[in-house]
C-alpha cells in the first residue's frame, strides 16, 4: 500500500514487503536494496501524492530525476518477511533540483526505530533527445513545483 501519511504533512509511506529476493544469505535485507527501495517511493509518490504518473513525467514530458548523490545510514537490520514502511519527505527544492529523505521502519511500528535513514539529491535532466539541452539540466516546471509545495505544505 502506497499513500500520503495523514498524520504528519508532507510525508509519503510506500509499503515494501521484504521478499526472499531483498535478502543476503545471512536472511538479512542486502543494503542496496534500500537504495531501490528509495528510488520505488519516489516514483509511487509522483504518481500518488502529486497525481503526476512518473512514467507520462519521464516519457510524456520528457524529464529526468537522475540521482546525483545519495548515501544512507544503516541502524538496525530487516528481515525476510516484515512489510517496511518507506517515508519519503522533501528535503529541499532548488531550480534545477530536488531533495529526497527518507526514514524506513516497521510498517506495524508508526512510533518505530528507524532501521535505515537516507537522503538522495536529484537533478531535473532533460531528456528530449531533439533538444539542444538534452541531457542537460533544466529548470522544474512551474506546475511541478506548485504540485511539489502544496505536497510539502499537507
Amino acid at each position: 500500500m502506497t499513500s500520503p501519511d495523514p498524520t504528519e504533512r508532507g510525508v509519503f509511506v510506500h509499503s515494501v514487503y521484504v521478499g526472499w529476493g531483498h535478502c543476503d544469505p545471512a536472511g538479512i535485507v542486502y543494503f542496496p536494496r534500500f537504495f531501490e527501495m528509495f528510488h520505488d517511493a519516489m516514483e509511487q509518490w509522483f504518481s500518488h501524492a502529486l497525481h503526476m504518473p512518473y512514467a507520462d513525467v519521464i516519457v510524456g514530458r520528457k524529464l529526468g530525476f537522475p540521482s546525483v548523490h545519495t548515501e544512507a545510514d544503516f541502524k538496525a537490520p530487516s528481515v525476510f518477511g516484515e512489510t517496511l514502511a518507506v517515508e519519503l519527505r522533501v528535503g529541499g527544492l532548488g531550480q534545477k533540483s530536488i531533495v529526497f529523505d527518507y526514514r524506513v521502519r516497521l510498517a506495524s511500528e508508526l512510533d518505530g526505530l528507524h532501521r535505515v535513514v537516507g537522503r538522495t539529491v536529484c537533478a531535473l535532466m532533460n531528456l528530449d533527445e531533439t533538444s539542444d539541452r538534452f541531457r542537460r539540466s533544466v529548470v522544474l516546471p512551474t506546475d511541478l513545483r506548485e504540485a511539489i509545495d502544496a505536497f510539502m505544505r499537507g
